[in-house]
């Protein structure tokens, strides 16, 4: 099962890796920050995938949602960072 599930996540990375990354580039302008946020993105992607809670219908989606969302975490911290000087 296990196999399984690694060969099926490594084929969604294989996939998605290069979209993903470019999505979130073009957010947030900087190579170093953009490959931190996709790293993220798929660690985040494969808890959720390996979970037994709900299986995943569109994995595209749901990694675009999930770097939706760090993109804005990102910018939310770096607000943050910048009222406490």
């Amino acid at each position: 099962m296990t196999d399984s599930l690694n060969k099926q996540f490594s084929q969604i990375y294989d996939q998605y890796i290069d979209k993903i990354y470019r999505f979130v580039y073009l957010k947030v302008s900087s190579q170093e920050i953009a490959e931190d946020i996709t790293s993220k993105v798929f660690i985040k992607g494969w808890e959720a995938f390996k979970s037994p809670k709900k299986p995943i219908k569109n994995p595209g989606a749901f990694l675009y949602q999930i770097a939706g969302n760090a993109v804005i975490d990102h910018y939310r911290e770096k607000g943050r960072s910048k009222l406490v000087s």
